[in-house]
């Protein structure tokens, strides 16, 4: 079961217990200045989820893998929109680029003991 999204909000579920997922969770808090995106570490559904991926959901469609992340550069506008770049890569190829990342971040960032814990100000941005 998929948690109550707020109205006109955007999901952003991730490894809680990656570095590298965390680190971009708090990137993405810090550039999101109309505050679109809330916030669910994977460990902490009641789905079961491949960890290898983050995923998006907005009010129509679910987004994972390098589709999460483009989706995240489209919301986010600015500079950050420039991640459409990828689009001109054949989607198996981002795909594939993905998951190498996924596959390497535990011995190239790290992992935490715990999931992540947001900040006082960021708990509102948690579900």
């Amino acid at each position: 079961m998929k948690p109550p999204i707020p109205e006109g909000k955007i999901l952003v579920q991730f490894d809680g217990i990656c570095i590298l997922c965390s680190r971009a969770v708090r990137f993405i808090l810090k550039a999101d200045r109309k505050k679109k995106f809330v916030f669910q570490a994977l460990q902490n559904s009641s789905e079961s989820h491949d960890f290898e991926t983050i995923i998006v959901t907005d009010s129509q469609s679910i987004y994972e893998y390098f589709d999460a992340i483009l989706k995240i550069g489209k919301e986010l506008g600015g500079i950050y929109s420039a991640v459409a770049i990828f689009k001109l890569l054949p989607r198996k190829w981002r795909h594939s680029m993905y998951l190498w990342v996924a596959r390497n971040r535990f011995s190239w960032f790290g992992q935490r003991n715990s999931c992540y814990l947001p900040s006082g100000k960021e708990k509102e941005r948690f579900i």
